[in-house]
């Protein structure tokens, strides 16, 4: 994967900057039309209406115009050396991919996904996919009149990373950070010595042996020297076809320019770091013998 460094830096963030406008822009008209719109519906200004309904659509168009481009932009200029640096060579990045998500506990159940920034890599001799990744509950409701109306509502929003280890785990381990509200709907069947580990994690495991081997003292720690560099809930499944699942529930999307200055050098290392939060986990426990399966004695 080459970086397509086609401007200067001083070209490439005045770029950056202007399609952000357009961006902000679009987005004010489309949703502020859009309220507009539903009003005159409901106060019977039907022509105003309509009216409203064309800005919303040319709003939308602008909005999805603009945002396409600055993320091929922010792809070809910053994200593809990125990328490079924090994973090698054998990397494919497609900014509207979506990874899939694997087996987690999660406080909420879902139907349908969403997501971007989809990166599939060869790190480190393993496989591991990264990407943004939206978990939604769709449910169809039907008023007294027979219409049927869709309401989505998303539980989270965050980056997903899958890590293939190559060999079997010691064991199917769950383990989810819990809030107050979290503790009604889920709970652990594996009680661990680590109290400020317990307090934090709920520990799911068909066999608490699994979660104990697994869950070294020094691996709890790790957890949660982690999660607390994190900038989110943090969701992890140890899966005994040696799968790793790591998810965050950041409610952002990877590769954001933000709203500070679009300095390109900053942005680099803002994108550096994210990722190197992730590889550092896989770089972590790829060495850790107590996750892997222990080979049977002759």
């Amino acid at each position: 994967m080459e970086e397509k460094q086609m401007m200067t830096n001083e070209q490439l963030e005045a770029e950056l900057q202007s399609l952000r406008s357009k961006a902000t822009i679009a987005r004010v008209l489309t949703y502020g039309s859009g309220a507009a719109m539903i009003l005159c519906f409901i106060t019977a200004m039907i022509p105003l209406a309509i009216f409203c309904l064309v800005l919303a659509l040319v709003g939308g168009y602008q909005l999805e115009k603009s945002s396409s481009t600055l993320k091929k932009l922010l792809s070809d200029n910053i994200i593809n050396g990125v990328l490079k640096e924090a994973l090698g060579d054998d990397v494919e990045y497609n900014p509207w991919g979506r990874i899939n998500p694997g087996s987690m506990v999660f406080p909420f159940s879902y139907n349908t996904t969403a997501g971007s920034d989809h990166i599939k890599a060869v790190y480190n001799g393993l496989n591991i996919e990264l990407g943004d990744i939206e978990l939604i509950n769709e449910q169809e409701t039907t008023d007294e009149n027979g219409q049927t109306e869709k309401n989505q509502i998303t539980h989270f929003k965050g980056q997903w990373l899958t890590c293939d280890f190559g060999k079997e785990l010691a064991g199917e381990v769950y383990i989810s950070e819990w809030g107050k509200k979290d503790r009604k709907l889920m709970k652990s069947n594996v009680s661990m010595d680590n109290e400020q580990f317990s307090r934090r994690f709920c520990v799911r495991a068909d066999n608490p042996e699994e979660a104990y081997y697994i869950l070294t003292p020094n691996m709890m720690e790790y957890i949660i020297s982690m999660a607390d560099k994190s900038g989110g809930i943090v969701y992890i499944s140890f899966l005994r076809n040696g799968k790793l699942h790591v998810a965050v529930k950041s409610g952002r999307d990877f590769f954001e320019l933000g709203k500070d200055n679009a300095n390109v050098e900053i942005l680099r290392q803002k994108f550096l770091d994210e990722l190197r939060w992730f590889t550092d986990i896989v770089d972590t426990l790829r060495v850790e013998d107590t996750i892997y399966k222990k080979a049977a004695s002759v």
